[in-house]
């Protein structure tokens, strides 16, 4: 009977032993795939990240380029000059449609002081990569010599 309780004792211990390595290393393993699961989600759930992502900094992605245009709006004998605000807007982001862009324009004299501001809103959808042209009438200040202009603000569609 002695000769039967040894290797069944033994048996056991390393049976034991085997069972709670082996729950170790399945657990492991769960924490493992777990972890590979949330590394590599699906192409849906990046846009719409990217897109989140985007939609919030929307003013980071407008670039634009812009002049001030004279046009003669007036008839055969009598001349009326009109100044235009004229330039395209440039939407670089790869997901975020923006709208609603507002640019503000600084006149500045020969001298350099700066002599009067305009904020202009231009009411249109830019999609993703896509240029578009605009062209907003403006009440140009005497004696303007040069002007500068930025982007201040634009919503996300």
């Amino acid at each position: 009977m002695k000769k039967i309780i040894t290797p069944l004792l033994i048996g056991i211990a390393l049976g034991a032993i085997g069972f709670f390595v082996g729950q170790q290393v399945g657990y492991e393993n769960g924490k493992r795939s777990a972890e590979m699961a949330t590394k590599y989600r699906n192409i849906e759930e990046i846009k719409s990240e990217l897109k989140d992502r985007e939609q919030e900094t929307i003013l980071t992605y407008i670039n634009g380029k812009a002049g001030i245009k004279r046009k003669d709006e007036g008839t055969l004998f009598k001349t009326k000059y009109v100044q235009y605000f004229a330039g395209t807007l440039t939407n670089s982001a790869v997901l975020a449609t923006a709208k609603d862009v507002k640019l503000k324009v600084d006149y500045f004299s020969k001298t350099g002081s700066k002599i009067g501001n305009q904020e202009i809103t231009i009411y249109e959808f830019i999609k993703p990569g896509q240029i578009i042209e605009f062209k907003e009438r403006i009440n140009l200040p005497e004696n303007v010599e040069k002007f500068e202009f930025q982007i201040i603000e634009a919503k996300s569609d």
